[in-house]
């Protein structure tokens, strides 16, 4: 009896091992520091002429990594970018249907928030760390511009397929690596990067905790997606820290 409980304690013992090793989850809670250069509109307004705040952007990331051959990994990423401005033209504007007059004073609100859903596969995993997959992301945004006489919401909505890919460089025995992880699309004209650099440090390991820091540069040159023509180049510093069971 002794030796049957034995037994099977080391077989659930052995069960648990082999889960945690087999099944990963890594999420990542970040704050982002960008700057707005570029232009917006058929005329092509530069967007620095409204001042855009300079606010942080909360950014969530969550995968789930598993064996199953085959089957891709699924990773979740939400970023929430938006800021706002004001500016008194020097001249006539166009911005989507609207003519706006100029010497008039209009705001702006710049909403380009979205959530990624990404399929992804290890091509590598060891020192040398390789991803690669397919990411849909979902834009849930708008450009809404107002002054004492007109107002304009220029939507960017839908859901924009992009190429996925990620490669780490573990630096052995020091805790520290080197991180490359992006997004990039281009049809019919328009292009979209979305391309982040960091470092990490696992600061401590028996808590599976690290942080990172680098940065984010986004680029969206978009003339067919939905309402929102713009050539905008969206980039700072990012922090964040990172969980790894």
């Amino acid at each position: 009896m002794k030796k049957t409980s034995l037994a099977i304690c080391m077989a659930l013992a052995s069960g648990a091992a082999s889960a945690d090793t087999i099944l990963g989850f890594d999420a990542t809670a970040g704050v982002w520091m960008p700057s707005y250069s570029g232009d917006v509109g058929q005329d092509n307004f530069d967007i620095e002429e409204f001042s855009p705040a300079e606010d942080n952007v909360t950014f969530l990331q969550a995968a789930l990594e598993h064996p199953i051959p085959l089957v891709p990994n699924i990773m979740l990423s939400h970023s929430g970018i938006e800021t706002d401005g004001v500016t008194r033209l020097s001249d006539f504007v166009e911005f989507g249907d609207e003519t706006f007059i100029a010497g008039t004073e209009v705001s702006s609100n710049l909403d380009l928030t979205h959530t990624d859903a990404t399929l992804y596969y290890e091509i590598l995993d060891n020192w040398v760390n390789l991803d690669i997959g397919f990411t849909a992301r979902q834009y849930s945004g708008e450009l809404q511009l107002d002054s004492a006489f007109q107002s304009e919401n220029i939507e960017l909505s839908g859901v924009l397929p992009m190429a996925y890919g990620m490669a780490r460089f573990d630096l052995p025995f020091s805790g520290w690596s080197v991180i490359a992880q992006g997004n990039a699309t281009g049809y019919n004209g328009d292009s979209h990067t979305d391309i982040t650099a960091k470092v990490r440090w696992d600061f401590a390991p028996a808590l599976d905790f690290a942080v990172e820091g680098g940065y984010r540069s986004m680029t969206l040159d978009l003339q067919e997606l939905d309402e929102l023509e713009s050539n905008l180049d969206i980039s700072g510093p990012y922090i964040g820290l990172n969980l790894h069971l």
